[in-house]
């Protein structure tokens, strides 16, 4: 049985999947629009190219489509999905139908999801509701022994760094405390 934790957003969304938190059991997939990050990486990391679009819907529906393949690929049965930030800004709306159009189609194909607030996973990762994206990448390396960053040669605050991060920090948190 397969498990998923997600970083859903519009950027770099990043999905881990597993049925062990073990990070070298774990297969990775980030979406993106940069040509250098695309194929495979150590680690099992995949990054896989974004479409072109016209328009946002459009956007989001490719978005959506790239997440749901993956998760039907690999047979995964639940999703930790990291819920709206509270203090978010910007485009909120956009962000939010995102978001919706993906739960929607994990719905309707049976694939059950939890959403789950950053704070509380930020605090079962790291100990601390409000850790950055440093602390959160030092749980990571301490958790795995994986320095994300030497993968891509760039810093914990850059796409897809912080978010192959998150998405392990969801899955970890889904099977400790969601998953049956």
């Amino acid at each position: 049985m397969n498990y998923a934790g997600i970083d859903y957003s519009l950027s770099c969304p990043s999905i881990t999947i597993s049925s062990s938190a073990d990070f070298s059991k774990c297969k990775t997939f980030f979406y993106t629009s940069k040509k250098k990050l695309e194929g495979k990486f150590d680690h099992n990391i995949y990054g896989m190219m974004a479409h072109p679009y016209e328009h946002e819907m459009e956007r989001i529906d490719h978005i959506s489509e790239w997440a749901l393949s993956v998760l039907k690929k690999f047979k995964v049965t639940e999703v930790c999905l990291e819920d709206y930030a509270f203090a978010a800004k910007g485009r909120v709306f956009l962000i939010a139908e995102n978001g919706g159009l993906l739960k929607w189609k994990m719905w309707k194909n049976n694939i059950k999801y939890h959403s789950v607030p950053p704070t509380t996973v930020k605090k079962f990762y790291t100990g601390r509701g409000n850790s950055g994206k440093d602390i959160m990448h030092q749980s990571f390396y301490e958790r795995t022994g994986v320095k994300i960053t030497e993968v891509f040669d760039l810093s914990e605050t850059d796409n897809p760094v912080s978010d192959i991060v998150d998405s392990h920090a969801m899955l970890c948190y889904g099977i400790d405390h969601l998953f049956h």
